[in-house]
């Protein structure tokens, strides 16, 4: 166990979470009903489409949760890289990161468990009470405070602190990119804009988050070669 080591991790996990990050856009796509895709207008319809077939939604969120833990392994290793720049906000970011990663693993697991009892209720002849179950909001993560509010604030603090240390100027651009399509989301989940929201989530999910990590987690896999070389 090393800091190199740790590193090297943290980079390998930014390269799976691009890839993971693709994969899910493209279960969305192809393996999930068209009535279980946001905007949500009828959820009677949905509710009966989860009770026959819910293994593309929970596969969609259950990656979503994965590549919410790569996530928390690549804001831990990046922490090591620009704590250089200034140690008060490195750790601030990691902080926010962290926890804005956590409950967003916690969110994609609780989705999943939420259509199992969707199913068994309808299953069981309660479709209403199925319909109120998929209604309920987040409890762990209201208005995507996880998935667009924290995390949005974690890329701005990360695209300070890349654009004071020695990687591509086009690296921190890229996280300000991304923070700025979280927030948009974040503004319309509040404003109660799904349509705008779902698409904030599909470009975060399938351009600006993915591009940064796969960068960011080759520069981690480089700074844990050049360790290793002067060791």
């Amino acid at each position: 166990m090393s800091e190199r080591s740790f590193v090297r991790v943290g980079g390998l996990a930014g390269v799976l979470l691009a890839i993971t990050s693709w994969a899910s856009v493209a279960v969305y796509y192809t393996l999930v009903p068209a009535a279980q895709r946001a905007p949500i207008n009828d959820f009677g319809a949905y509710v009966a489409s989860l009770t026959a077939n819910r293994v593309g939604s929970s596969l969609f969120y259950g990656l979503y949760a994965l590549l919410a833990f790569f996530a928390l392994l690549g804001i831990l290793a990046a922490y090591q890289r620009v704590r250089v720049a200034d140690e008060a906000w490195a750790f601030a970011a990691t902080v926010i990161g962290s926890i804005a990663a956590v409950g967003t693993i916690l969110a994609g697991l609780e989705q999943v468990s939420r259509f199992d009892e969707t199913a068994r209720l309808s299953g069981a002849g309660n479709a209403a009470a199925a319909v109120i179950a998929v209604q309920a909001p987040s409890a762990i993560n209201p208005y995507g405070l996880m998935t667009f509010g924290l995390t949005a604030f974690w890329f701005i603090i990360e695209a300070g602190l890349l654009w004071r240390i020695h990687v591509p100027r086009l690296l921190p651009i890229l996280a300000v990119v991304a923070f700025l399509d979280l927030a948009v989301g974040f503004v319309a989940t509040l404003a109660g804009s799904a349509p705008i929201a779902l698409l904030a989530g599909v470009i975060a999910g399938g351009v600006g988050g993915p591009i940064f990590w796969l960068w960011f987690g080759y520069l981690l896999l480089r700074d844990a070669d050049l360790m290793s070389a002067q060791e």
